[in-house]
């Protein structure tokens, strides 16, 4: 009978797999070899939407045999869903399924065919015949396929969701148990505090107690899963440091804790998840498995580490792909194989041990004993991947030779950590892993591969989360990448990865070696902060090869994380192979980028199916003068254009910044000018209380662990100003009206102590009189969102347009509001009035030119990618006066749109409810021609054109939409209500002037000259 499901007989797959087979007809192929192509992409395109795989010719063990279908498909975690085999129409298909039977095959749930009939076996039974031939029937065979769900991994998909679920919980019992016993178990504590200065001396001089709880708490919770999955009872001794962790929680069990007793509480997810586990016959599906597994409990157990050191594990074609790479640069460039006994290899952040693992599967069987013994290195600073680690590694190598030994290369350390003690004598958690460590800081490191942490920045600095700093390797950014770049902002240089490329380039020490590390592509790609890395990174290596796999979806939001990116995060990410030679030729970059809209399957595909950077077709760069490796089409042209501004004087703005960035938006900022100033009041006091804690507790050097998180929004500047001994002062004169965000205004307490990133704003709109006088144009270049310009004659935020901008005002003051000069240049006035011969042209008309020309839709398409690599450039169009009117046009409806009548909308009222302007969230209509203010109140009659004035990634009226709403900040509790008691219908009102400033702005920009 049919069984329901989503697959339906017209679906695109089926008329695929009938098109193959009538192609193979038409040429008189029915042999099994050709047919069964067919049926094995109709399971591949199929499995994919349930987000399965189809493995060809997978071997699989199951009671003792192993047997190998033509077809595995496998889920997220590798567990096995099914099985295909296929047969000739010749055959007898009865009789062929008798002989797999006896040799083993698994009966789960398998279909046999031989592409005229299929017959479907689930839990041992024959469960399904199906005529081939007929699209409803082979419909129903494959939703009765993909439904079926055996009773062990059903299990085992509940218990991991309430595993997740559950760990939180569980995690907080332990933890409090583990406060008491810090309080009244003297042996715990005296075993706790050795491990503790071990840890202190082996991972991080700074870290916390509680990172150290929380490392137990992790033993505590999978230490039977990797006993049990992996078959290995006696992993708590064999392991140096799951040895050590057992003596502390020796300790803390007894009358307090009785280990077997708490457990008992996880026996169903634990048991779920082995039985499983048990349907693995091959390490390697264990491993990732148990990866999977790992990532999950993670999620649940803890975000902040989570977050910190970016839980993403490598998909194995990358890993195959990089590791052939460095095997194939080794012998090309150098002449040596992997197992050459100068060849020493590092992963410096190993994760699970995938890189190490798929390198002793390459390395010749004479050499590896030695190769593991003395030339194999790896590191991980966290407790359960290092575990893992361990147990992939030995049992690699168990698999090629026969026999078991410990890796002795692999340290519980964090690899940046060891450069700054390479000058002292530091014990590393114990003997063992301490003469581990000291050998691998002797060892000659020639190939450094790997994934290094993505994470740059905490979101919260009150979460005090964020990645440590290392004095040595930052202090080497800052004399080289740093120091080089042109970027004001110069954070992004600083992220781990970013800090793992610098070791290891360092690490290499003068020797000829390889770097292949698969990372966020930033830098490689278009970020300016790494200009002067991409330069140093030419003086540093003789070769890079870079290939762009993109994925960034803040970049390209019709990008989703989990269906374009390879690791299913945010960011873009490329495979960097550097090379490095004593004596070298020249120094070339090659690069490739894949199709930006490929699917992470299809990227992950053409990597395994490339093997090699040898196989693929790299292009030579020659990096311009900013160090792009991307050249863009029209680079040429747009540094042809008048800067906006520039360092050097021949500019079109003398002076120009960000946008006040406060890094506590929900503090400073409010619709109501009363609440902004309470809770400032009580800010600038809390704030002055720290500071007197601090000053009377003799001022402390760990600012992160003495600051009290739970009184006030730090930040990192704030934490600067406490240290500095800076007193905070109320002043309600300093309230001023903002920009917030397109047509969005807030109060802001415009104060340098409470603003990270003040901008110029104190010279630009020091008082209120100069907002009656002063425009400024705030541009948004940004990779992640389109470029848009907006004036104002308010302060601006630092992300008006929704990313970080640049203002460019038309006046400058002094901090009183005297001095007046206009910010357009000399310069650029003599170079306008000589292209266009014409004397009368003044600044203003200057400046209303450039912000008519930076709305034009040809300018933007054409330089798109300029724009979000630097800020615009201002090009001599054909006619000036048409565009400097239309500016000053623009520039009037921008600026002044609440004075406007707005546009008369169609309003209906509710015949059962009185009249109310209050928004509590407005909510526009799907056909976007209505807008639900409340239940009162629809705004109907919307023009189509309102939507096509666009800032950013949103329409103005969707800005306006979506600021105005009451909300309450889930961290601090802090409500936000927009609603004016003063005058209610503003909010209505602004709709309406924001659409009439949408229309007007849509025909002034279609009326633009051409632009030439």
């Amino acid at each position: 009978m049919p069984v329901p499901g989503s697959i339906k007989p017209t679906h695109k797959a089926i008329k695929a797999y009938y098109e193959t087979l009538a192609a193979y007809a038409d040429q008189k192929v029915k042999h099994e070899g050709a047919t069964e192509t067919g049926f094995q992409r109709l399971l591949t395109d199929t499995a994919r939407s349930h987000g399965w795989m189809l493995v060809p010719k997978l071997t699989v063990k199951r009671g003792g045999k192993s047997v190998i279908p033509d077809g595995t498909v496998r889920d997220a975690y590798s567990l096995h869903r099914g099985y295909w085999e296929a047969k000739d129409s010749d055959d007898d298909l009865a009789a062929e399924i008798r002989k797999k039977i006896a040799k083993g095959y698994p009966l789960t749930n398998i279909i046999f065919e031989d592409t005229q009939r299929a017959v479907l076996y689930q839990n041992g039974q024959e469960a399904l015949k199906a005529d081939l031939t007929a699209p409803q029937a082979l419909a129903d065979l494959l939703n009765a396929f993909f439904s079926h769900t055996e009773p062990d991994i059903q299990g085992f998909d509940k218990a991991v969701d309430e595993f997740k679920e559950a760990v939180p919980d569980l995690a907080r019992a332990l933890a409090e148990i583990l406060k008491k016993s810090h309080e009244s178990h003297p042996a715990f504590q005296t075993a706790f505090e050795k491990f503790f200065t071990l840890c202190q001396s082996a991972l991080n001089p700074n870290i916390r107690r509680e990172a150290v709880d929380e490392m137990l708490i992790q033993h505590l919770l999978t230490e039977r899963l990797i006993r049990t999955i992996f078959d290995k009872d006696d992993f708590t001794r064999q392991n140096v440091i799951a040895a050590e962790v057992e003596n502390v929680i020796d300790a803390l069990t007894g009358q307090a804790f009785s280990r077997k007793d708490f457990l008992k509480k996880l026996d169903k997810f634990y048991v779920a998840i082995e039985l499983a586990a048990a349907n693995l016959g091959d390490f390697s599906e264990k491993q990732h498995f148990l990866n999977t597994v790992y990532e999950r409990f993670f999620q649940g157990y803890s975000v902040k580490a989570a977050d910190t050191h970016g839980i993403v594990y490598t998909p194995q074609e990358i890993v195959d792909f990089m590791c052939a790479s460095v095997a194939e640069v080794l012998e090309k460039e150098f002449g040596k194989s992997l197992g050459d006994k100068e060849v020493h290899i590092l992963d410096p952040c190993t994760g699970t041990g995938n890189f190490i693992v798929n390198l002793i599967n390459r390395i010749p069987k004479k050499d590896l004993p030695r190769m593991y013994r003395q030339q194999l290195f790896a590191n991980e600073v966290m407790l359960l991947p290092y575990y893992i680690a361990a147990l992939n590694i030995e049992h690699a190598y168990y698999e090629r030779t026969g026999e078991y030994e410990s890796f002795e290369g692999l340290c519980f350390v964090d690899t940046l950590d060891l450069v700054e003690k390479q000058q002292k004598t530091m014990a590393f958690l114990n003997e063992e892993n301490t003469q581990r460590v000291e050998r691998q800081r002797k060892a000659p490191i020639t190939v450094i591969i790997g994934n290094p942490p993505y994470n740059a920045n905490q979101v919260n600095e009150n979460d005090n989360n964020k990645n440590r700093a290392y004095a040595f390797v930052d202090s080497r950014i800052r004399e080289t990448y740093a120091r080089d770049t042109s970027a004001t902002l110069k954070n992004k240089l600083y992220d781990p990865y970013v800090k793992f490329i610098r070791w290891a380039t360092d690490r290499l020490n003068g020797r000829d070696g390889i770097v292949c590390f698969v990372s966020n592509n930033s830098f490689a790609v278009d970020q300016a902060p790494f200009d002067g890395m991409r330069g140093q990174l030419l003086r540093d290596f003789t070769r890079i090869m870079h290939i762009d796999l993109h994925g960034n979806v803040r970049q390209n939001p019709k990008l989703s994380g989990t269906s374009h990116n390879v690791f299913g995060i945010q960011v873009g990410v490329g495979i960097t192979i550097a090379v490095r030679r004593k004596k070298p030729k020249n120094h070339v970059v090659s690069f490739h980028r894949v199709p930006e809209f490929w699917r992470r399957e299809r990227k992950l595909r053409w990597l395994q199916e490339a093997e090699r950077f040898g196989n693929v077709r790299l292009r030579k760069v020659h990096p311009d003068e900013d160090n792009n490796w991307v050249i863009l089409d029209n680079a040429a042209t747009f540094a042809r254009l008048l800067p906006t501004g520039s360092e050097n004087g021949e500019t079109v703005f003398d002076k120009f910044s960000t946008g006040a960035k406060s890094n506590r938006d929900n503090v400073v900022y409010d619709f109501r000018a009363a609440a902004c100033l309470t809770r400032i009041e009580a800010f600038v006091e809390s704030y002055n209380s720290e500071l007197d804690r601090y000053k009377r507790k003799n001022k402390p050097q760990d600012i992160d662990s003495f600051v009290d998180y739970a009184k006030l929004k730090w930040s990192s500047t704030l934490k600067l100003h406490l240290q500095r001994g800076k007193q905070a002062e109320f002043d309600p004169q300093r309230i001023r009206t903002s920009l917030y965000r397109p047509f969005v205004k807030k109060w802001l307490y415009y104060d340098e102590l409470l603003l990270d990133r003040p901008g110029l704003f104190r010279r630009v709109l020091p008082t209120e009189k100069q907002e009656r006088e002063n425009v400024v144009i705030y541009s948004t270049n940004h990779s992640q969102i389109p470029f848009s310009v907006l004036a104002t004659n308010c302060i601006a935020n630092e992300a008006v347009g929704g990313r970080a901008g640049t203002c460019f005002p038309f006046y400058t003051y002094d901090e009183v509001g005297g001095h007046r000069r206009e910010n357009i240049t000399d310069w650029a006035l003599n170079e306008f009035r000589k292209h266009y011969k014409d004397k009368t042209i003044s600044k203003w008309d200057i400046f209303y030119y450039a912000y008519g020309i930076l709305h034009h839709p040809s300018y933007r398409e054409k330089f798109a990618d300029n724009l979000k690599r630097e800020l615009p450039r201002i090009p001599f169009a054909r006619k000036f006066k048409a565009f400097s009117k239309a500016g000053q046009q623009l520039v009037a409806f921008h600026v002044g749109y609440e004075k406007l009548d707005p546009t008369e909308l169609n309003r209906i009222d509710s015949p059962d409810l009185p009249l109310s302007y209050r928004v509590e969230r407005m909510k526009l209509a799907k056909d976007k021609m209505s807008l639900r203010v409340n239940e009162s109140l629809t705004l109907a009659g919307i023009p189509p054109e309102a939507f096509e004035y666009r800032l950013g990634n949103r329409s103005a009226l969707e800005w306006v939409i979506d600021q105005y709403q009451v909300s309450e900040d889930k961290r601090s509790g802090i409500k936000s209500d927009p609603n004016r008691a003063d005058d209610p219908e503003y909010i209505v009102r602004l709709v309406g002037q924001v659409v009439r400033v949408s229309v007007e702005t849509v025909q002034i920009v279609k009326k633009l000259p051409a632009f030439e």
